[in-house]
């Protein structure tokens, strides 16, 4: 039997970015919820009939009471840098006005993978923002986990794989398997967990939704990759590296102020054993099956990677 969709009152701020507008179109697609675009004054996006648009300071803690008060969540997706500009006051109101439910900017890796978690700045700083919902005690966060995103780290070539150059570095000793989704995907995911009884919602108050759609090594990513091409070895420049050359590099970017390094680091660690980029077991079939019944589609890899090196 099918979970009734509950209707909410949702708020989001960043919802024209690259993650809201498959979110927001999810919704609407239910068609139960009360949407809210929450936006800097001088925006110009535009979004689907229906969705109410308030526009104003996004620091200023006054306006945003006026906007989340009422909302049964509110859903962050701010730029990465301003992870924690935009957060931090968000979640305050959200306890002030007594919001239920905070989506902070979590819709990648499994929180609690400890040692992903310590050794990427990225991840700490969200981890801040986590620990920020839970000292304020009134309102749960809620992360949905699917891992790297899979078409965005393919078309900005941080798997390792440079798919119009066909060149390809395998990073040795970094062969685990790890969880990884579409953006779209994630959307869905993230709209229909907003959908579910609050019965099941409350379920992951303070905890992670897992919700990713494969478990990939770099290796299956990039014959992936070559299937949807049409490709074999011999058509690529395919070189090894061992991990920890691969890491050396990286880190003495990171101190050199390079803005790309902590992406390589934040790619490179989930493919390493046992730091938590692979969550396949703390998938609940079960779980999962609501949330395909409220809109989230199941992904087939080839057809996603065709459609993401269009």
């Amino acid at each position: 039997m099918a979970p009734t969709i509950q209707a909410r009152k949702i708020a989001f701020i960043g919802a024209s970015g690259q993650l809201g507008k498959p979110t927001i179109d999810a919704l609407v697609k239910l068609g139960a919820h009360t949407i809210t675009a929450i936006q800097r004054s001088e925006a110009t996006s535009t979004f689907p009939a229906g969705v109410i648009v308030e526009k104003g300071n996004l620091e200023d803690e006054s306006f945003l009471a006026r906007v989340l008060k009422g909302q049964d969540a509110v859903v962050l997706m701010p730029p990465l840098a301003q992870l924690i500009t935009l957060q931090e006051p968000a979640i305050r109101v959200a306890a002030q006005v007594g919001v239920p439910y905070v989506f902070p900017s979590e819709f990648g890796p499994d929180p609690f993978a400890g040692q992903l978690v310590e050794e990427n700045e990225l991840l700490v700083a969200k981890k801040s923002i986590r620990d920020l919902v839970e000292k304020l005690g009134v309102s749960s966060w809620v992360s949905v986990a699917i891992g790297p995103w899979l078409d965005d780290g393919l078309v900005k070539g941080l798997f390792g794989i440079d798919t119009k150059a066909r060149k390809a570095t395998i990073w040795q000793g970094a062969d685990s398997k790890a969880a990884t989704a579409t953006t779209a995907h994630t959307g869905e995911a993230l709209a229909a967990v907003l959908s579910l009884p609050e019965t099941d919602l409350a379920k992951y108050k303070n905890k992670a939704v897992y919700t990713p759609s494969f478990h990939l090594t770099q290796r299956e990513i990039l014959q992936a990759v070559q299937r949807a091409t049409g490709t074999v070895d011999a058509d690529w420049d395919i070189k090894t590296r061992d991990v920890n050359e691969v890491a050396k590099e990286y880190e003495e970017k990171i101190r050199e102020g390079d803005g790309m390094a902590p992406y390589v680091k934040f790619f490179v660690t989930h493919f390493l054993e046992g730091h938590g980029g692979d969550f396949e077991s703390k998938v609940d079939a079960a779980e999962l099956e609501k949330l395909e019944q409220l809109g989230l589609r199941k992904e087939n890899l080839d057809q996603v990677i065709k459609t993401a090196l269009q």
